[in-house]
């Protein structure tokens, strides 16, 4: 007789739906190993297979995979079955000075998975979580990364963590999505009303819920929740046990992961699977839903392309016959310019900046514009995730009209210049945080810095499989100016040209200024090559009060007078170093570019020199030639 299929996928049949979460064993105010082992024993003598763990589960990054090693000395210690035990870790955090900080990149991700392969002594990891989307490496390279250690054979199944359905979507394309690892409990349902229980089911894999009672913080809050204490009252059990239940009521494929230090711990999580959650429980939670609205619901299914749409090629248009164009992309993209190659034909536009309003009133606009018989309309907000799409698409749907995005494929570092290009055209210079936000009430194309990278945080690749007819990526492609030749080495200054007599990080008076040694005999070289010299500063110090800016440009001019070469320019950004709200503060291009601008400068005879990673990713941003102090000066 054929076995019949696990509830919870690859994982198999579990006797136990739990599982144990090694975090709070291995971070913060964790026990003793053998404490933290003990606890895990104590688990597995109870029935619990699943073991959840990751390399960042340490207190640093020079103790990585410390929560792979325990989970290893572990089961060595432990006597039971241990090929019945699966171990689920992750990849894409780090933790520099006990921050978590992601790292999705192709080379990370690998590093990690050798030094887990190593800690957990196994030849190929069961189960690999991406941990978080990485906002600074595109999700493809992330996801083609773990693609191909799949196929090494160093990872049997792979799964996502701190997810979204667009991102689970966009995995499939690389590998068979085994499993999705989200926080969910009685006190935190966004899991679940995003859509992502729901996609789980509907994928027939594992919901693997993490802090299932709210997590370590916050676990008190249980003691007063409404719909939990009369619940714990009924069955004579504490208000946690009452919440695991909650959870575990909702059955497959939930396997809540739950945490513990104690022995005590584990058997008050386990006593959970006895309480006979019934009818009356149900309804005291009835105001703590787990189920997602109607149109997550429908947004969480494969979208649908109705029968008889018009077939939509790629590359054609702007044409005559009906059409929806979502002309999507980063703040600073350049929609406008493309937006404008339809309005000339006809179109309708529709972009929330000159309407007001929301997202949701464009949709309704949509609605009536087509209503009405205009069926050709292209909208150019930004529309960074699957889920401000799908209202349009099923506007554009419900009135028989086909979707073609154009993704403006523009990088953030480019993004951020043209909006420094934008800002210097209106206003003749680089703007303040207070001038950006005084004038952003009025000028909708003038964004701060942190919408840009929100957006890219964000963001969520269009695909067909979202109801799009036809999806075209156009790549960014910078227009150069003839004009601009010119050659020019922007220089950091403190740390790379200069110090202080005193020990002081920078100069608050001209006497402090000490020149580094063979600066001028290196410079000049490159003087007598052609290039001009730029100084580029980060000067926070003038918006903390702790120097002015007469002292700052009398050091800037008694460095160059220790230098003895010509340096064309200063520039310096004197606003705070936290939270950024300008753009001339490295690494941000601002200052770059306006050099630029100002002399004509080439980009591929542009280099910066400097000694921190800013200087570098200044440089990056910029399309630059990056040097450290250490290469331009070597031996000094």
């Amino acid at each position: 007789m054929t076995p019949a299929p696990s509830p919870y996928g690859v994982l198999g049949h579990l006797d136990v739906p739990l599982g144990l979460g090694l975090l709070r064993l291995a971070t913060e105010g964790r026990p003793s190993e053998e404490d933290a082992t003990a606890v895990i024993h104590v688990a597995l003598d109870r029935g619990i297979r699943l073991l959840d763990t990751a390399d960042s589960y340490c207190l640093t990054d020079r103790e990585a995979h410390y929560g792979e090693r325990l989970v290893r000395k572990a089961l060595d210690a432990w006597s039971g079955p241990r090929d019945d035990v699966r171990v689920i870790t992750k990849a894409g955090l780090t933790r520099p000075k006990g921050r978590w900080v992601p790292d999705g990149s192709r080379d990370h991700l690998r590093r990690t998975v050798e030094g887990s392969l190593k800690a957990l002594g196994v030849s190929r990891i069961f189960m690999l979580l991406l941990h978080v989307t990485d906002p600074k490496t595109p999700l493809e390279e992330s996801l083609a990364a773990l693609a191909e250690l799949q196929r090494e054979g160093l990872v049997e199944h792979l799964g996502l963590s701190n997810t979204s359905i667009a991102e689970v979507r966009q995995a499939q394309r690389h590998f068979p999505v085994r499993a999705i690892q989200e926080e969910l409990s009685v006190l935190d349902r966004g899991s679940a009303a995003r859509g992502l229980f729901e996609l789980a089911k509907q994928m027939g894999i594992p919901f693997l819920a993490h802090r299932p009672l709210g997590g370590h913080a916050k676990v008190d809050n249980l003691l007063k929740n409404r719909a939990i204490k009369p619940i714990a009252a009924r069955h004579s059990v504490t208000s946690q046990e009452a919440a695991l239940a909650a959870l575990l009521d909702l059955g497959p494929p939930v396997l809540p992961l739950f945490g513990a230090t104690r022995r005590e711990s584990v058997e008050s999580c386990l006593r959970a699977l006895r309480i006979p959650f019934g009818a009356r429980d149900r309804a005291d939670l009835s105001k703590t839903s787990f189920a997602p609205t109607a149109d997550v619901l429908a947004s969480v299914a494969p979208p649908v392309i109705p029968a008889g749409l018009r077939k939509l090629e790629p590359g054609e248009g702007p044409g005559d016959a009906p059409e929806v164009v979502v002309i999507m992309g980063i703040q600073g993209a350049g929609k406008s310019s493309e937006v404008a190659r339809y309005t000339a034909k006809g179109y309708a536009r529709l972009n929330r900046d000159e309407l007001g309003g929301t997202l949701d009133g464009v949709v309704k606009k949509l609605g009536e514009l087509l209503s009405s018989g205009q069926t050709r309309v292209v909208l150019d907000n930004t529309y960074g995730t699957r889920a401000s799409r799908y209202a349009v698409l099923r506007m554009a749907h419900a009135h028989g009209v086909p979707v073609r995005c154009r993704y403006l494929a523009t990088p953030i570092n480019e993004a951020y210049a043209n909006v420094v290009l934008r800002v210097l055209e209106r206003y003749g210079k680089l703007l303040g945080p207070e001038d950006m936000k005084a004038l952003g009430k009025e000028d909708p194309n003038l964004p701060p810095p942190q919408a840009l990278s929100r957006w890219a945080a964000n963001f969520e690749a269009p695909h067909v499989d979202e109801g799009f007819s036809v999806v075209e990526e156009i790549p960014f492609a910078r227009r150069v100016d003839p004009l601009f030749t010119g050659k020019g080495l922007l220089l950091d200054v403190d740390g790379t040209l200069r110090t202080t007599k005193s020990g002081e990080i920078y100069p608050r008076d001209p006497d402090d200024v000490e020149l580094l040694p063979g600066r001028r005999a290196a410079l000049e070289r490159w003087v007598n090559d052609g290039y001009t010299l730029f100084f580029v500063s980060n000067q926070s110090g003038i918006s903390k009060g702790s120097v002015t800016e007469e002292a700052v440009m009398a050091a800037f001019s008694r460095t160059i007078e220790l230098l003895g070469l010509p340096v064309a320019e200063v520039v310096y950004c004197p606003h705070p170093a936290f939270p950024v709200g300008c753009f001339c503060r490295k690494p941000l291009p601002g200052l770059g570019i306006s050099l630029i601008q100002r002399h004509k400068l080439a980009r591929e005879h542009l280099v910066m020199v400097g000694d921190m990673e800013s200087d570098r990713e200044f440089a990056r941003a910029l399309g630059a030639k990056y040097m450290t102090a250490e290469e331009l000066f070597p031996g000094k």
